[in-house]
């Protein structure tokens, strides 16, 4: 019987990574996230401005990255402010990457 180590518990809810995978995969979202990344919180209007997409494009990009857990919000009188959870990034990609590091590859 083959036996690995307990995958940590970052990822154990695969449903949560693969969401948080598809979320930083494309490519708008990715510009999303270094965007953000770069100039810190900013209103829809401001980062919809930097991309040739309509504004309810870049609201639905937005969304799935808050879904996925890669940004939160908050709301401002009519405008919604967005920001990277840059823990939860960093918790999520270094549990992938030490995931990664344990693989037993062609022992």
């Amino acid at each position: 019987m083959i036996t690995h180590p307990a995958p940590s518990t970052d990822l154990v809810d695969s449903k949560a990574v693969t969401r948080f995978l598809t979320a930083i995969g494309d490519p708008v979202r990715l510009q999303l996230l270094y965007l953000l990344g770069d100039q810190g919180r900013r209103n829809v209007g401001d980062i919809a401005g930097q991309f040739r997409l309509s504004r309810p494009a870049i609201s639905h990009h937005l969304k799935v990255l808050k879904d996925a857990g890669v940004l939160d919000s908050e709301k401002v009188g009519q405008e919604v402010y967005y920001w990277l959870e840059r823990e939860r990034i960093v918790t999520t990609l270094r549990a992938l990457a030490d995931a990664a590091a344990a693989f037993r590859c062609g022992d």
